[in-house]
């Protein structure tokens, strides 16, 4: 058997955390699974932040390597950034800007993440630490939807 692999998504005071989740849009809203229609952010502002981590579940012996990335074609529109920071605790998210640094677009300059406990691999079932993520706008960010991003997670699995 191998691993099973989902992403969670944790959000409100004292955390509410959502494992399986569907979609990781960003909004107006502190809330997992959004619409962006329905919380859109208002150009100059920027989403709240994201608390991503995965979890492992089933049978392995040994999750490791673990690397977070954006990896699309399209990139940005005018005054839009996704800023990413890795293993970082849990705090309520907020819409205030952040001072995280711009995702890395490639696996060669990738975010290391780590498991919850602190260590470089994950031995039993369970999460990974926090991957922090806030897309922020200028007002010079057109209005309407932004491109799509694709973010990669990558691991080794024994």
């Amino acid at each position: 058997m191998s691993a099973t692999h989902q992403f969670s998504e944790s959000n409100l005071v004292g955390q509410v955390v959502t494992d399986g989740i569907t979609n990781l849009n960003f909004g107006s809203d502190d809330s997992v699974n959004i619409v962006p229609a329905t919380y859109p952010i208002i150009r100059g502002d920027a989403s709240f932040e994201k608390y991503l981590r995965c979890k492992f579940s089933d049978t392995f012996t040994e999750i490791s390597n673990m690397l977070f990335w954006r990896s699309d074609v399209l990139g940005y529109k005018t005054g839009e950034e996704l800023k990413a920071a890795e293993n970082v605790a849990y705090a309520t998210p907020s819409e205030t800007p952040n001072a995280d640094d711009d995702i890395p677009l490639s696996e060669g300059t990738a975010l290391a993440i780590q498991s919850a406990a602190g260590t470089a691999t994950i031995t039993a079932p369970g999460y990974t630490k926090y991957i922090r993520l806030q897309l922020q706008t200028t007002g010079s960010t057109p209005a309407g939807s932004v491109f799509q991003k694709t973010l990669c997670f990558q691991y080794d699995e024994m």
